[in-house]
C-alpha cells in the first residue's frame, strides 16, 4: 500500500475514533458512566501508536504546505 493510502486510512481511523468519542460524550447517560466507558475503550484500543502516526502525518503535511506556500509567494 502506498504512503498516500496509509495516510487516508490513518485519517479514516482517527475520524472514526473522534466520532465514537463524541458519540459517547453526547450520549444521554450520566457523565461519570460515560467517562468510565470512554476510559475503558481508550485502554482497549492502543491509541498511542495511532496518535503518533497521525502526528507524524500532520507534521509532514504542514511541511509540504509550507513549501508550496513559499513557492507561490516566490521565496
Amino acid at each position: 500500500m502506498s504512503e498516500k493510502n496509509n495516510n487516508l486510512l490513518d485519517g479514516l481511523i482517527l475520524g472514526g475514533l473522534i466520532g465514537a468519542v463524541l458519540g459517547l460524550l453526547f450520549a444521554p447517560e450520566a457523565g461519570e458512566n460515560t467517562r468510565q466507558q470512554l476510559k475503558a475503550k481508550l485502554q482497549e484500543f492502543n491509541l498511542g501508536e495511532i496518535v503518533d502516526r497521525f502526528s507524524e502525518a500532520f507534521s509532514a503535511g504542514r511541511e509540504e504546505a509550507d513549501k508550496v506556500l513559499n513557492e507561490v509567494e516566490g521565496k
